[in-house]
């Protein structure tokens, strides 16, 4: 973590913000013998309590435990390149354009789901190797009460360009897109929005950059520093700042136009210890319960269209959204990390 600027520590941090972020287990003890017992790792990015739940809800139907390791999306697909030819894991969560390095690779396989035919086109993968559970917005969270005594009640900025503001200097958190796939998410964003012009897009990263006084090793540190005014803004996933704002922050949620759109889901890792197992719970998570827990849980958009959105969020169908390629995105990721990297010396 790098920070520019050391701010006030609040003393309510850690103790009122929702989930702190850790593994909860690891390492699987095989047991390929599908619904009659054994167990299963997975390997997510998705906050502590829901993973938590949803395992314990798939064991119970199935008999199968999961055992959960829940870090940053970058440290999982390191933990997994590194784990190469010796897997741990059975299932890793990711971002649907993670895989097409991965499956290159020889680290995660193809399955064709049958639960995928109950999903819309647009989100299931030809190839069968990623398998997706949620939609998930990139946008910015405002403490409301400190932009209100900071700048006199001026409106609240509705594009990112608009947020080059001098007066952000240093008053913006942002988790480090070189480790999470919030951050790298962001990053992508504005390449997108600037239609392929590279430089633009940096050049606009680097006023951004100006405005960050920290980077988080984690996507959901962001939200948690706003929510307690640590932070004027933060960079962060839509989900996690619903989540702070219904604990009753005051957390004004903000789609800065355009925005992207990232498809959320998971792969079978490859040579995996309980292959059988990755399947079925694959299989689950994609149906409508664990769906609709899925939602209710993170605060994401579902893939289904028999899923209820969650409260507070904003209809697909009004957002201005960027043309997020998530092929592209993947194959790009470790260029643009490295690029980021060297620029702003995180």
């Amino acid at each position: 973590m790098r920070t520019k600027l050391f701010r006030r520590h609040l003393a309510l941090v850690g103790a009122t913000v929702l989930t702190a972020v850790g593994a909860v287990a690891c390492g699987s003890d095989g047991g390929g013998d599908g619904g009659s017992g054994g167990s299963v790792t997975w390997y997510t990015p998705m906050p502590e309590e829901p993973a938590r739940r949803l395992a314990e809800a798939f064991e119970r139907e199935s008999g199968i435990e999961v055992k959960v390791l829940r870090q940053s999306a970058g440290e999982l697909l390191a933990r997994l390149k590194a784990e190469a030819g010796n897997p741990a894991a059975d299932v890793i969560g990711l971002a649907s354009g993670d895989t097409g390095p991965l499956a290159e690779e020889n680290l995660i396989r193809s399955y064709e789901s049958e639960t995928a035919a109950e999903i819309d086109d647009r989100f299931v993968d030809p190839d069968g190797y990623w398998h997706a559970n949620e939609l998930i917005l990139i946008m910015m969270g405002v403490h409301a009460e400190r932009w209100e005594e900071e700048t006199g009640g001026a409106p609240i900025p509705q594009t990112w360009d608009d947020l080059l503001l001098p007066e952000l200097e240093g008053e913006v958190v942002m988790p480090n897109p070189t480790l999470s796939g919030t951050g790298y998410t962001f990053v992508a964003t504005q390449i997108f929005r600037h239609d392929g012009d590279d430089a633009a897009a940096w050049t606009y990263l680097d006023g951004f950059d100006e405005l960050v006084g920290q980077y988080t090793d984690s996507g959901g540190a962001p939200s948690q520093l706003v929510a307690t005014g640590e932070y004027l803004a933060g960079v962060s996933f839509a989900h996690d700042l619903l989540n702070v704002r219904d604990a009753g922050f005051p957390i004004e949620l903000v789609y800065p136009s355009p925005t992207g759109l990232v498809i959320a889901g998971n792969a079978l890792v490859d040579d995996a210890p309980n292959p059988e197992g990755g399947e079925q719970f694959v299989e689950w998570l994609q149906g409508r319960d664990a769906s609709q827990m899925i939602v209710d849980l993170v605060r994401s958009y579902p893939v289904r269209d028999d899923v209820d959105l969650p409260d507070g969020a904003m209809n697909l169908a009004d957002l201005d959204l960027v043309d997020y390629d998530p092929v592209k995105a993947g194959e790009m990721r470790d260029d643009v990390s490295a690029e980021y990297a060297d620029r702003y010396g995180i």
